[in-house]
């Protein structure tokens, strides 16, 4: 298993991730968007060097975990781009294994390198194998908790989390 920088070549093997990880319900509230949608970004994900990586084992997309400027995920304000904004999935066999920590470690990493003052991201309170993972990286409850309808239908709770950047380099 390796860990690198997300390539347009890895788009297929993306959007399948997405949409496994979608189908089981409980863990991501949203459908992938079209793999056309996901190539654009990830175009100016490789032309900008963000934050993005992938693990992959052989062929296999194992997880990703990426990391975006906030005017990116819709976010407005004079320093909207000073917060890079979390999202990592990992395939189901290969959860509680330490990918996602080892994700973790270099999406943060990487994003003091980028100039990311802080990350912040949303993580589902049902979610209690991510949430440990946030808080064992100093990740601080951000106060604010929107209701998330999943695809299993279910009404779930999400909650914000934030880390400083500051002393992680850059």
């Amino acid at each position: 298993m390796r860990i690198r920088r997300i390539l347009t070549s890895d788009i297929p093997a993306f959007h399948n991730l997405w949409t496994q990880t979608y189908s089981e319900g409980i863990y991501i509230p949203n459908a992938p968007p079209t793999q056309e949608r996901i190539l654009d970004v990830v175009r100016k994900v490789v032309a900008e060097k963000m934050p993005n990586f992938v693990a992959v084992s052989g062929e296999a997309l194992l997880g990703v975990v990426e990391v975006f400027p906030g005017t990116m995920c819709g976010i407005s304000g004079e320093d909207a781009d000073l917060s890079g904004y979390l999202g990592i999935q990992i395939a189901a066999p290969h959860r509680r294994q330490g990918l996602g920590r080892d994700l973790m470690r270099i999406a943060i990493e990487d994003s003091a390198r980028y100039g990311f003052k802080r990350m912040e991201l949303d993580v589902l309170e049902t979610n209690h194998a991510a949430i440990r993972l946030y808080e064992s990286f100093e990740f601080q409850d951000g106060g604010s908790a929107k209701v998330k309808v999943m695809p299993n239908g279910a009404s779930v709770m999400s909650r914000s989390m934030t880390l400083s950047l500051s002393g992680h380099g850059g």
